[in-house]
């Protein structure tokens, strides 16, 4: 999900003269990463006609959990009721997005203490700049953090090739002034608390480990903290990386090598991990890529925040990501016809700044994908 604060991106790329591809490219097989269809429900019977493969479905709130649930239902892989095999298909996440995440009450810290708040407790405690009581009273009742858990525990048990998203930290993001007035300003001096993003994050990262989904990851203006909430739960599961000496003697098993991991069972962090739309200083990604981190890691690019809003370091920062963990998305809000501009777009700019040919990109991009999404059961989609 973009910034508010760049606004609506619907058109951006549909400006862009690279945004048509050939049909025989599309017939390759192009799954979006990352959008939400959800946002703009009266759309939503578009998605069989979309020429992308697959469309990975976000959730971001109580609202929407559902509403993603059901689109699943209707246009799943390996559910759909559409009798066209080339009709596009949807994977379902489920998640609470950072910018939310302030509806949610932590009653799970340290195992659950029992201990109830009031609704004005914890907005004081969750949200910065302490609150007033008129602003609070304009916020929702928030839902326990353990039924949220329970309730996406349930859903990744009726779609075994669901994710948990969208989930992350967001440094930016300010709450709307519901009750502004026409000479007020519409957005609140409130951020959520970070630590409050964290607990909410973590819970999420333990239930995709837990199940051994992947996760589609926010991150604005708090990546260094965003790392480390990862690195947090990787703590005690870190791969052994085999010194030169060692590799010269060969393929062969060395106490404490946990290449197979994924296979290993159930850890504190999800096997799998995409951050979406990835904005960081290019220095994050040599971050993300130590050998040592035990999850797989994946970034995607999408036209409307990685180029459309002209990110002159994006060339030097795809160049950075190996081959083999590169993703493209819309992260766009409606299943239309812009949805496949933007996929357009960025599969042919990422092709250009690779210099790669079309088809190889597509090929690639797609054995990606399923390896994110499905792990060692990859399949063609």
């Amino acid at each position: 999900m973009s910034n508010p604060a760049v606004g609506t991106h619907a058109m951006v790329a549909s400006e862009n003269p690279t945004d048509t591809l050939d049909d025989a490219i599309w017939s390759l097989g192009i799954h979006d990463a990352h959008c939400h269809p959800t946002d703009t429900m009266d759309v939503v019977p578009e998605i069989p006609q979309r020429r992308m493969r697959t469309l990975t479905i976000m959730s971001t709130k109580e609202h929407d959990q559902e509403l993603v649930a059901q689109i699943a239902r209707e246009y799943g892989v390996g559910k759909s009721s559409v009798s066209d095999l080339t009709a596009c298909r949807v994977v379902p996440s489920f998640g609470w997005h950072p910018w939310f995440s302030h509806l949610l009450l932590d009653d799970m810290k340290d195992g659950g203490d029992g201990v109830k708040i009031s609704k004005s407790e914890h907005y004081s405690s969750a949200l910065t700049n302490e609150p007033t009581e008129e602003f609070i009273a304009t916020l929702p009742e928030p839902k326990p953090l353990s039924q949220f858990i329970a309730e996406t525990r349930k859903y990744l048990e009726e779609f075994p090739s669901a994710l948990v998203g969208e989930v992350g930290i967001d440094r930016q993001f300010r709450l709307p002034n519901v009750s502004a007035g026409p000479d007020e300003k519409h957005l609140s001096p409130h951020r959520v608390n970070l630590d409050h993003q964290k607990r909410v994050l973590e819970e999420q990262l333990r239930l995709a480990g837990e199940m051994g989904r992947a996760v589609s990851v926010h991150g604005v203006a708090a990546h260094g903290i965003l790392y480390d909430s990862f690195a947090y739960l990787f703590k005690g599961h870190e791969k052994i990386v085999r010194s030169k000496r060692t590799q010269k003697r060969g393929p062969y098993d060395f106490e404490g090598d946990d290449s197979d991991a994924e296979d290993a069972g159930p850890k504190p962090f999800p096997p799998r991990i995409c951050l979406h739309s990835f904005s960081a200083p290019p220095d994050f990604i040599k971050t993300w890529l130590n050998p040592k981190i035990p999850a797989e890691i994946y970034f995607s690019f999408s036209h409307a925040i990685n180029v459309g809003y002209g990110y002159e370091k994006f060339p030097d920062m795809l160049k950075l990501v190996p081959e083999d963990k590169l993703l493209i998305e819309s992260d766009l809000h409606i299943a239309s016809i812009d949805m496949e501009h933007h996929i357009a777009a960025i599969v042919a700019r990422v092709a250009h700044d690779r210099g790669w040919k079309l088809e190889e990109t597509v090929k690639q991009l797609g054995k990606n994908w399923n390896k994110f999404v499905y792990g060692s059961n990859a399949v063609s989609v």
